[in-house]
């Protein structure tokens, strides 16, 4: 059966989404109140910039393979 993995694979990605966004939240609230980005601290920027790379690899990779 193809629905019940397919389903299994979106819900997984839905709690990703909303995890990521529930981080962005925090380091947003975490953040100095700035308008400038450069504000953010060194650490705080990596952790960022390493998240959005992996969301972007996470959406380049299909999210399932059909069967040959």
């Amino acid at each position: 059966m193809h629905a019940f993995p397919h389903a299994r694979t979106h819900a997984a990605r839905t709690a990703e989404l909303a995890a990521e966004a529930a981080a962005w939240r925090l380091a947003r609230e975490a953040a100095p109140a700035s308008p400038a980005p450069s504000a953010l601290p060194g650490a705080l920027r990596s952790r960022l910039g390493e998240a959005l790379i992996a969301a972007g690899t996470r959406l380049a990779h299909p999210a399932h393979h059909a069967a040959a």
